[in-house]
């Protein structure tokens, strides 16, 4: 993992709900990236990657314990990805509970480097038996990826929630089947050139919209948010994304 040249498409509206991050694996996780949604909480995504704030700074007092301990013992039994839930603090001191969907990155001595995931508020669906921080196994509306920078992206990690689409994890990380093969024939020279336009002019985030095929044949119309994460040299080194539904 390396830099990520730090430009937005500001022009591009995006009102998902779901936060996109890039955490370093250090001490409160400070944040090499977040997407401009976390103006939800309040925030504005310079707060974070400036380093003036850490992601531990916006978790609940009574949570941010056992986040740590969680987080812990995951990296420790070498575990891949998680889902947990907690509080959180808005910029106003007001309390949301939310969830998180986070793949762990590891260095070539296997150890955690990066946290790559996404954070949605889940306020609404708790109810007071379920007030607690514990690890949880919960289904999005989105799919969360990280696509290799080759012809085709071939596929690092997927989701479980790609089964909605009819297709298995394996498929896609046993190489036989790569992202670019379910997207719409019609549509594929455009997010080709779309995604090649962004990496070339220097932009690491950006939106877009086009058609996918399900396993069944049947034709699915998706939007995609993207990070593109870059090494020392600024060159595209993987790209972290998640799909959902329009």
């Amino acid at each position: 993992m390396g830099v990520i040249i730090p430009m937005q498409d500001k022009n591009q509206e995006y009102e998902n709900p779901i936060i996109v991050f890039l955490w370093n694996a250090e001490k409160d996780w400070p944040v090499e990236f977040v997407s401009d949604n976390i103006q939800q909480f309040g925030y504005n995504a310079d707060d974070f990657i400036s380093g003036g704030k850490t992601y531990a700074q916006i978790i609940h007092p009574h949570d941010i314990d056992e986040v740590r301990e969680n987080i812990h013992r995951i990296c420790k039994k070498g575990i891949k990805e998680y889902t947990h839930r907690y509080r959180i603090l808005t910029a106003d001191d007001e309390e949301r509970w939310v969830l998180e969907k986070t793949l762990v990155e590891r260095d070539i001595e296997d150890e955690p480097c990066h946290f790559q995931g996404f954070v949605m508020d889940i306020t609404g669906q708790m109810d007071s038996e379920e007030m607690s921080v514990d690890m949880i196994s919960t289904k999005s509306p989105v799919v969360a990826f990280v696509w290799k920078v080759e012809k085709g992206w071939p596929v690092e990690y997927v989701s479980d929630e790609i089964e909605k689409y009819g297709y298995t994890t394996e498929e896609f990380l046993s190489g036989n089947l790569n992202y670019g093969d379910i997207i719409h024939k019609d549509d594929l020279k455009r997010v080709e050139d779309e995604l090649s336009r962004r990496c070339r002019e220097g932009y690491n985030d950006f939106y877009q919209e086009y058609r996918i095929y399900t396993k069944e044949g049947q034709i699915r119309k998706v939007a995609e948010r993207t990070l593109i994460i870059r090494d020392e040299n600024g060159n595209p080194s993987k790209y972290q994304g998640i799909i959902e539904d329009l």
